[in-house]
């Protein structure tokens, strides 16, 4: 509110009648030093001359109040109805007044002397009265502006406060359409990927069930063909008949063809009916390389007299092995001439031998079947763990999508309302502008006609002795400008009191007003500052990589009123575990070096780190046996000398445990040699004062596909390990050397397949219940493929875990790649392979092993 002006059409005794009001700029009052100030310069003393200047006597009488006492307001009728009449009659009998005597201006003149006393008595009646109407007047205009003062700065508070409500209301609804626009986004997001990834779990969940329906049925062809073989294998019993089943022929030349082809038939119908029934590649590969390996067996044991031919002749059946024929699998009769030049089997039968190849025939094709199973149950894993985190991730993305409809309801709801009220408190604004206008309008007029009233008494006053013909100094007491001093209090309510001095003492006019004013002032309550609490420990990180937050936070006390200092931050959040989520693993400090594994010949020391911290979402990590983890130095590289009749003594503190190989494949001989490299070992550890024990195992396998099944526990029942697999102790952990070797002497050959896992099983069985002091060693010595190598395998990482496990390969036949895998580490100090059996009972083999296996020798 900038100003106004103010016209007034009065009524004589009466109040204004009619106000009309128009918008002016501030220069309608430049001494107003605030806008909403411009209207109380209405009754200021350049305002009240100003209206006396202009005043009539007429209007000056019509602004009497109607309080004016009657005899009063009667006096100064007359007065003014004399002054009227005197004047008109002065002016018409001007003429006559020379011709008047002298006596009679005397007695005029006497007698207005009397008149003009008593007049002057009663215009200093009349002038006390006025004043005293005046002072009235003073009052009630001060009384009204403190009024108009404390009424327009209350509506100015309330302006201003439904200003700042409709900015606050205005700027949360900005904020949550910003929020509206993130959720929305937000959705659209969700709603895109929702559908991909859900046509994505459909296409997994159908691949899944092909590929699971695919690999199933191959594991029923497997075990199919696993019972066919079955069949075939209990064909393989010593006897005559079954001996005779079998024809293997020597090389000839095929038809167009320069090479030499190995002919394998089954001489019975039977055979080769079961024979045909096989439908996966697994079992016609395995029966392939079975029937290759028996014909070479065959020709082997033919040509055995040779000598050093042997191992030529097994050379070309390798070779010939390879383009190998399984022959005459139907009932088709074969011509004489065929048959004569083919040679049976049972001119040299070795049914152990056989048997013991058709049954480890059965068991690759039944560990096939094994391992098929296990793809299976690990592409269900796989599957199942795939579909967890699709489900996951839709299960995620359907709580987020609901999280931001949830959100945008909220925000929509919260612009809704900020919106309403803004509208609501913008309807109150122009309300509080228009009362606020209303009032300063109103103030005007009320300011307006007191200061009438005030100017028409002085007027009057002032006229009351023009009349009488007398100019007499009237001087009204005139004070300065009020004066605050400050509020009592800063809120709540307090009193402020305003000072006024005296500028000019009254003389006969009106006398001082009051010089000390108070009122009220700082109404408002009091501004209550936010107070808030200590601030708790910081949570843990929100993410393990990839950037977490941490929060700490801080109650709030008391909350912030009316204008008070507000809250700050009750929260707090720093970024933490900022690396990437896909980072390498940390490998601690390198280990000191271990003690060298050899005394002489050449050992290796060994040192490696550890894995500090594991490596994280797609980092990498070396492995174990790398090189930036394991790293080997050679140590103790001369030569040992022998000092017993030139072979070595072990004279370390060992818990040894001999494994060994008892089989058909190793032959009469093989087994002969493999009890006397045993008896040379056990001697050559001296098993005095506490130092060495040793215990001996031999070890073949089940002779039957149900006796295989037992041992492996594939089938229920109780297992005798001598019996069922021929797992047989021939002495457990002692230092009698003596009783070993006289034991070992009559240990029967067992004769029958590899089951070396039950083997290793089983010394690892014994060393728990070895000597917590001494060091353990586990000496395999074996010729051929086990008959479960992933069991195997399984077996050795245990064993390893126990002991130095130690593999003595013999012949070229063992499986080296797979026994590389099952030995301790460093591979060369662990595998020493041997061409025959006849190598193995040599004084060089026997130091060569006992330098390897034994820390401490001469």
């Amino acid at each position: 509110l900038t100003g106004f002006v103010v016209h007034l059409t009065t009524a004589s005794g009466g109040l204004p009648a009619t106000i009309q009001t128009y918008e002016a700029s501030a220069q309608q009052w430049p001494w107003a030093s605030a806008p909403h100030e411009g209207f109380l310069q209405v009754g200021s003393r350049r305002h009240l001359d100003a209206m006396r200047a202009n005043m009539t006597v007429q209007q000056a009488f019509g602004a009497l109040p109607t309080s004016t006492p009657h005899h009063l307001l009667t006096f100064l009728s007359e007065r003014l109805a004399a002054n009227e009449t005197g004047s008109a009659d002065s002016e018409n009998n001007a003429f006559l007044q020379v011709r008047v005597s002298r006596a009679a201006m005397r007695a005029r003149t006497a007698a207005r002397s009397k008149t003009t006393a008593a007049s002057k008595r009663s215009a200093d009646q009349a002038r006390k009265l006025l004043n005293q109407m005046a002072e009235e007047a003073e009052k009630k205009l001060d009384m009204e502006k403190v009024k108009c003062t404390e009424t327009c700065e209350k509506q100015r508070a309330m302006v201003e406060e439904a200003r700042r409500d409709i900015g606050e209301y205005n700027s949360q609804s900005a904020s949550a359409r910003a929020h509206i626009l993130t959720t929305q986004t937000m959705i659209a997001s969700a709603e895109d990927k929702l559908p991909r990834l859900t046509d994505s779990l459909k296409q997994h969940d159908e691949k899944c069930k092909n590929d699971g329906l695919s690999l199933k049925a191959q594991i029923a062809l497997v075990s199919k063909d696993v019972d066919t073989i079955q069949k075939v294998v209990k064909m393989t019993q010593c006897n005559t008949a079954a001996a005779s089943m079998f024809i293997a022929c020597s090389r000839h030349a095929g038809r167009g063809h320069g090479k030499a082809t190995s002919l394998v038939a089954f001489h019975r119908h039977i055979a080769r009916r079961q024979v045909a029934q096989l439908r996966t590649g697994v079992a016609r590969s395995a029966m392939h390389r079975t029937l290759a390996t028996v014909a070479r067996g065959h020709r082997t044991r033919i040509h055995g007299k040779h000598g050093d031919r042997r191992l030529k002749q097994h050379a070309r059946n390798m070779a010939a092995a390879r383009n190998l024929t399984v022959t005459n699998t139907t009932d088709r009769p074969q011509s004489r001439r065929k048959q004569r030049r083919k040679c049976s089997i049972s001119s040299n039968p070795n049914c152990d031998y056989l048997r013991d190849k058709f049954l480890l025939m059965q068991t690759d094709v039944a560990n096939k079947a094994d391992d098929m199973r296990e793809s299976l149950v690990n592409m269900e894993d796989e599957c199942a763990a795939t579909r967890s985190s699709y489900e996951a991730q839709i299960t995620d993305i359907n709580m987020r999508l609901k999280d931001q409809q949830a959100a945008l309801a909220e925000s929509t709801k919260a612009v809704i309302e900020a919106d309403e009220q803004s509208r609501l408190i913008s309807e109150q604004l122009v309300q509080l502008q228009r009362e606020k206008r209303n009032s300063a309008m109103q103030c005007s007029a009320n300011l307006h006609s007191i200061s009438t009233e005030l100017c028409g008494v002085k007027q009057i006053r002032q006229e009351l002795y023009k009349m009488e013909m007398m100019r007499p100094f009237i001087q009204d007491c005139e004070v300065s400008d009020w004066m605050p001093e400050e509020c009592s209090v800063p809120c709540g309510s307090g009193v402020q009191q305003l000072t006024r001095s005296v500028v000019v003492p009254p003389n006969m006019g009106a006398k001082c007003p009051p010089l000390v004013m108070h009122k009220k002032c700082n109404e408002q309550e009091c501004p209550v500052d936010c107070r808030l609490g200590d601030w708790s420990g910081w949570s843990t990180c929100s993410a393990q990589c990839g950037g977490g937050i941490k929060e700490r936070l801080r109650p709030v006390d008391r909350r912030a009123a009316f204008g008070g200092r507000p809250c700050e931050a009750t929260s707090e959040s720093i970024s933490c575990n900022s690396g990437s989520c896909d980072s390498d693993c940390t490998l601690a400090a390198w280990t000191a070096w271990t003690p060298c594994s050899k005394a002489c010949n050449g050992g290796f020391m060994l040192r490696h780190r550890h894995v500090a911290d594991r490596a994280k979402g797609q980092g990498r990590c070396p492995r174990s046996r790398s090189r930036s983890r394991l790293q080997y130095k050679r140590c103790n590289t001369h030569k040992c000398k022998p000092k017993f009749n030139g072979e070595l003594k072990c004279l370390a503190q060992l818990d040894v445990v001999l494994l060994l190989d008892g089989s058909a494949s190793i032959g009469q001989k093989g087994w002969e040699a493999t009890k006397e490299a045993a008896k040379q070992l056990v001697q050559a550890f001296d098993t005095s004062a506490n130092r060495a024990q040793i215990a001996v195992l031999v070890f073949s396998g089940p002779r039957t596909w149900g006796y295989y099944r037992r041992c492996t526990g594939a089938s229920a029942g109780k297992v005798d390990l001598a019996n069922d697999c021929n797992i047989i102790w021939v002495s457990h952990f002692t230092t009698d050397a003596a009783g070993i070797i006289m034991a070992l002497q009559n240990q029967p050959w067992p004769k029958a397949t590899t089951l070396t896992s039950a083997a290793l099983a089983t010394a690892g069985a014994e060393l728990r219940g070895g000597r917590a002091t001494a060091q353990s060693v586990v000496i395999v010595i074996t010729d051929g493929k086990p008959m479960n190598p992933r069991k195997t395998f399984q077996a050795a990482l245990k064993l390893r875990r126990q002991a130095r496990l130690l593999w003595v390969p013999v012949t070229r036949y063992a499986p080296l790649r797979q026994i590389k895998q099952f030995a301790s580490r460093p591979v060369a100090d662990n595998v020493l392979v041997l061409p025959d059996f006849k190598e193995l009972t040599t004084k060089a083999t026997l130091n060569k092993l006992l330098a390897d296996a034994c820390p401490v020798v001469e």
